[in-house]
């Protein structure tokens, strides 16, 4: 069957049209598969090249010749000083002394009579300190052994140190100086039968010391008095001063 042309010229515009389709898809397809090609070369060459290792940062010193010093000791807490001892009043007890006799040893005397025995106390008032020398037994004179004196005078001051310890515990007085002169008498066994105090001119340092000698007398014995005769009363001065 033959074909007209317009049968002729429309086929051929639909296989021109259907050929310029094809090389449409064909250079998109083209460009694609470029464009992969690149993209995989791009990939590739990223990918396949080794990173360089990451840069450190270092810091270097300058080491000191000598070590370093030691870091400073803690400060300490200042301590809250302690508090300072009020001035200790120290007592110190003085055996009244005798008035030198016109003979050329001493009489160590008290107020009072003096013993019947052979003693180194000699009656009569009590004028000056005992300045030294032998005592004697009164006006009459050696009426006792060398030992015998000797044997009185260490207990004397034995018990004026022993007294002296007692008074100062018990003494309670504001008194930063005090002075004072009392008597005490003994019995055989040391006790302290009883006691006077001379007034000193103050009420209230009297009263103290009356205090502590009446609880001295009632808590404390001296030893036994040597076997001679002691005279009695035994006085005694007391001193109070601050310690330095």
């Amino acid at each position: 069957m033959m074909s007209t042309p317009a049968e002729k010229a429309a086929l051929e515009a639909a296989a021109e049209a259907a050929a310029r389709r094809r090389s449409r898809w064909i250079k998109l397809a083209v460009a694609l598969g470029f464009v992969g090609v690149g993209v995989a070369v791009w990939w590739g060459v990223t990918h396949m090249k080794a990173e360089p290792p990451k840069r450190q940062v270092a810091k270097i010193s300058i080491l000191p010749d000598t070590p370093p010093p030691p870091p400073p000791p803690p400060k300490d807490e200042k301590k809250p000083e302690p508090p300072k001892d009020e001035p200790k009043q120290v007592m110190r007890e003085e055996q009244i002394k005798q008035v030198e006799a016109p003979k050329p040893a001493e009489s160590i005397k008290m107020e009072g009579a003096a013993g019947d025995g052979p003693s180194a106390f000699a009656a009569g008032s009590v004028s000056k300190d005992y300045a030294g020398g032998t005592p004697n037994t009164g006006p009459g004179g050696p009426a006792g052994t060398a030992a015998d004196r000797a044997q009185e005078r260490f207990y004397a001051n034995n018990a004026r140190q022993l007294l002296q310890s007692e008074i100062e515990k018990r003494l309670k007085s504001d008194a930063e100086q005090l002075t004072a002169t009392f008597a005490i008498w003994l019995d055989k066994d040391g006790g302290i039968q009883r006691f006077e105090l001379s007034p000193s001119g103050n009420d209230a340092n009297d009263v103290a010391l009356r205090a502590a000698l009446e609880e001295t007398r009632r808590q404390f014995k001296l030893p036994p008095p040597p076997a001679v005769a002691l005279s009695q009363p035994m006085r005694f001065r007391l001193s109070v001063r601050p310690q330095a």
